[in-house]
């Protein structure tokens, strides 16, 4: 395995951090401030646990697409359950 790439348990745990930053910093915020709107097509490059997918569904809606990458197979795996 790559020595770059978290393991598992510090992997989830990082998630679990997120989950409490984005409680106080919504995502939605920062992803507004982009510009990104209906129909635009995202690439949430380093996707991670997934914080920024369901906000980006929210402003690119049903006309746009998200694709979502990370070195580490449990951020896809996490990814994939969101959508």
């Amino acid at each position: 395995m790559n020595r770059r790439i978290k393991s598992n348990f510090d992997f989830r745990l990082m998630a679990i951090s997120y989950k409490f930053r984005d409680f106080f910093q919504p995502r939605i915020n920062i992803l507004k401030e982009v510009g990104i709107k209906r129909g635009d097509y995202v690439l949430d490059y380093g996707c991670g646990p997934g914080s920024y997918i369901l906000p980006l569904t929210e402003l690119v809606s049903k006309e746009g697409k998200i694709y979502a990458l990370d070195a580490h197979p449990i951020a896809i795996q996490m990814v994939q359950k969101i959508v």
